[in-house]
């Protein structure tokens, strides 16, 4: 029995290979020993079985123990529970050291250039090559896991910068510890006895026996901290007698209001109410575009009816058979088309005023819309008109019947060559008597910083105009015609600044030629297409404007860029209707008058400006689309901000977004519906 139990003893020795940490594990091991040979003894049925096992496991531990005498000296490098206790004391110290150290210094530490946390990792290290123990170990942890995080905000702080706000709490913490370890030693002398003893207590029940006495010496002083940070205070509430009022009392001062006489009003400078006679209302009532509208309608269809019935008599009467020309010109007498319509350039056409003629053109475009009135073409392909009676909405579904419309153009040298092929001397329409009003175009000029005058798109040459031209020095040297309609004032401007230089673009003079009242010397400079990009005009005005010469426009604009005021100079490039600044010294609105009340909504700047888009886009860059669109990319590349046009009112900010705007078409070289 004694040597089986002997023969279990060995491998309970030898089965670990590695020495117990602790003595309380060897006393727990012998325990275990003593009940295994009490069993051993009661089972005598097995003894032969464990022999045999015995055996085997005696093989084992013979060659498990030479294992961990080779081991054993390799283990204590890093483990060793009976490490020299002075030793484990300079470590620990130096690891606390180095983290109150890295604590106190946080600020100093996170200065660009600063090495002290590098430094503190290195000295972490030397240390570390002495830890044997565990406790030690998380000691040791502490302090890495805090190096680690002032690292990290101090890499946050070199890129990012400090965008911290408010405390930084670890910082504020570190500062909190570093002031209770230094409180005085006679601070305890402040608390009562009381304190004293709670104190006392709690640092007995609360003190680790295993820890050193360096654990005993990190104790901090929350009583000085309380103390100092706190202040004395008046719980009392603020009754009556705590109420001393304001710190500073400002006497009210009694405001004194002036008694002033009745304003009369003095009977000369009184102004009578305007006075509406019936002419007055008559003629109101015949601009309206209904009354128009009607009136043309019923003027078509008398006009129809009498020239065919004319027509038919006229030919009855004749003895021998008409031939075809003289059918036709019997009906041209009587303005009816081979169709039995009317012409529409006889009907519309107004010899004596272009303005008249486009709005005749407006009117019975509203006319045909409505489908009071036809278009067709006769047998030499030209428009006539025709009366017609509307189809009701469910007639016209059922025939099928189409709304179309048509756009063209209608610029002053068409009006004039229609007047002269159709040899027209007078409209159906009847002449219109138009009212007298003050010329309401804009000039513009600039005085060059050489002293030199610049005067753009010139208007009637008053005294007034001439003493504005006088004020600024007299030296008038460029008149600026900024396209082929913006031109009629250049001759009075011409007689009297003879020495001017005139600006226009090319076909202007051959233009003016035609008129005996507009015959001038030659143009001094002339913009022309194949010149495109290298024309100048002087040292003096070049420095002081750019030019962009227009030529995909009809009436080849000029458009000039005023650079020190970063101002955009046009005629008729851009408009921004209704003009009220044009109209505010003629005593009439800017809205007034039928003509304006059609086009200046379709003519404003207001975004998103979808009209004016479409008649920048369908007439005035229909001829050369590619060439305006690429003057338009110029144009938007210059700095301003302030657009003077010739029709409408100044933009006085903002002009470089309604520029984009108007023109947003044209600049991405497409048409966005």
């Amino acid at each position: 029995m004694a040597r089986i139990s002997h023969s279990r003893r060995l491998p309970s020795q030898s089965s670990s290979p590695e020495p117990s940490s602790d003595k309380e594990n060897r006393q727990n091991s012998a325990r275990v020993e003593k009940r295994s040979q009490a069993q051993t003894m009661t089972s005598g049925a097995n003894a032969k079985r464990q022999r045999l096992s015995n055996r085997a496991s005696n093989i084992q531990s013979g060659s498990q123990s030479q294992i961990t005498l080779s081991q054993q000296e390799r283990v204590k490098q890093f483990y060793d529970p009976d490490q020299d206790e002075k030793e484990r004391r300079r470590v620990r110290k130096g690891l606390r050291d180095l983290t109150r150290e890295l604590h106190d210094s946080r600020s100093e530490y996170m200065q660009p250039g600063n090495h002290g946390i590098r430094d503190t990792i290195q000295k972490a290290n030397e240390y570390f090559q002495e830890v044997k123990q565990t406790s030690d170990a998380t000691i040791d942890s502490r302090l890495l896991v805090s190096a680690a995080d002032l690292s990290y905000k101090k890499t946050a702080h070199l890129v990012l910068g400090d965008a911290s706000a408010g405390i930084d709490v670890d910082e504020f913490v570190s500062k909190c510890i570093s002031f209770m370890r230094g409180a005085p030693e006679d601070s305890q002398a402040m608390m009562s006895s009381t304190q004293r003893r709670r104190g006392q207590a709690s640092g007995r029940s609360q003190a680790d026996p295993n820890d050193s006495d360096e654990d005993q010496g990190d104790a901090m002083n929350w009583d000085w901290l309380g103390r100092s940070a706190c202040f004395r205070h008046n719980a009392r509430p603020s009754i009556s007698g705590f109420l001393l009022g304001p710190l500073s009392v400002q006497k009210r001062t009694r405001q004194l209001t002036q008694r002033r006489a009745r304003e009369r009003i003095d009977p000369s400078q009184a102004v009578r109410p305007q006075e509406l006679r019936e002419e007055d209302l008559d003629r109101q009532e015949a601009s309206n575009l209904t009354t128009m509208c009607t009136s043309i309608n019923k003027l078509l269809a008398k006009t129809q009816n009498a020239g065919q019935d004319m027509v038919e008599r006229l030919l009855s009467q004749l003895e021998e058979e008409p031939t075809d020309d003289m059918v036709q010109e019997v009906m041209a007498q009587h303005h009816v088309a081979d169709d039995g319509g009317v012409p529409l350039f006889h009907f519309c056409i107004n010899p004596r005023s272009f303005g008249q003629s486009v709005e005749n053109l407006f009117y019975v475009s509203f006319l045909v819309r409505d489908g009071t009135v036809g278009i067709q073409v006769d047998s030499r392909q030209l428009p006539t008109l025709h009366a017609a009676k509307p189809y009701a909405p469910n007639e016209a579904q059922r025939k099928g019947v189409q709304k179309h419309q048509a756009i063209f153009s209608l610029d002053f040298e068409t009006w004039r060559d229609l007047i002269e092929v159709y040899d027209i001397k007078e409209s159906i329409i009847p002449h219109r008597e138009e009212e007298q009003h003050e010329n309401t175009g804009r000039g513009w000029y600039v005085k060059l910083a050489s002293g030199a005058i610049a005067v753009f798109s010139p208007v009637s040459l008053t005294p007034e105009v001439r003493e504005a031209v006088s004020s600024l020095g007299g030296d008038l040297k460029y008149i600026a015609a900024l396209d082929l309609e913006h031109h009629i004032n250049i001759t009075p401007w011409k007689e009297a600044y003879p020495d001017a230089e005139i600006i226009a673009p090319e076909g202007l003079y051959e233009k003016r030629q035609s008129n005996p009242e507009y015959k001038d010397a030659p143009f001094q400079h002339v913009f022309r297409k194949e010149n495109y990009g290298q024309q100048k005009i002087s040292e003096e005005f070049d420095s002081e404007f750019e030019t962009e010469y227009v030529y995909g426009h009809p009436s080849r604009e000029l458009v000039f860029l005023h650079k020190r005021s970063h101002t955009l100079i046009e005629a008729d490039l851009l408009f921004n209707l209704p003009a009220r600044e044009q109209y505010s010294k003629t005593g009439e609105s800017a809205t007034s008058g039928l003509l304006t009340k059609i086009i200046s909504p379709l003519l404003s700047t207001n975004a998103p400006a979808t009209w004016q888009k479409r008649f920048v886009w369908y007439i005035l860059s229909s001829g050369d689309r590619k060439a305006f669109n690429e003057s338009v990319r110029r144009i938007d590349k210059w700095d301003f901000n302030r657009l003077i046009p010739c029709h409408g009112d100044v933009v006085e900010s903002g002009a470089k977004g309604v520029f984009r705007t108007v023109m947003e078409w044209h600049l991405e070289g497409r048409k966005n519906i």
